[in-house]
């Protein structure tokens, strides 16, 4: 069965976005009207429109993590759009975004030589588990906070 927190997390958006030239930059930015707060910069089109997605995913998730209110999509009708303007909509998936930026986890790169791995006991690769033994062992850490495993 699964937790009520994953369940609010699979949900899946759709926000019409503003991508527009800046004519003293020359960068391309993003907005999204319904959301403000939430825009990103380009250096050309393709890379603002690449960028729109992942930057909509972090925003909504940082609202939905917050508890504060995921507005509906409006239309267009009530926007102010320059001519040169373009209107595209982008998607976002919640359950994509919350496992990347979920607080079960703080995600940190750590690089370890490729020998510590072959080391392992019994003829077995050293696994992230045996790393998440040994560094509660050397944090002194006895057990996990009671809501560890509650998202």
């Amino acid at each position: 069965m699964r937790s009520k927190e994953w369940w609010m997390m699979a949900r899946k958006y759709v926000f019409l976005a503003i991508i527009e030239r800046d004519k003293i930059s020359g960068k391309y930015t993003v907005v999204f009207p319904d959301l403000p707060g939430c825009g990103i910069e380009g250096e050309d089109f393709i890379q603002a429109y690449y960028w729109a997605g992942p930057m909509l995913g972090f925003h909504l998730c940082m609202m939905d993590r917050e508890h504060e209110h995921i507005p509906e999509a409006s239309d267009t009708s009530g926007w102010e759009i320059a001519a040169d303007a373009v209107v595209v909509p982008v998607a976002a998936d919640l359950q994509e975004y919350g496992c990347m930026y979920g607080p079960k986890f703080a995600r940190k790169a750590i690089g370890f030589p490729s020998w510590l791995f072959q080391l392992g006991k019994k003829g077995r690769p050293i696994s992230a588990q045996d790393i998440r033994e040994v560094l509660r062992e050397k944090l002194g850490i006895d057990m996990l906070p009671e809501n560890a495993h509650a998202n």
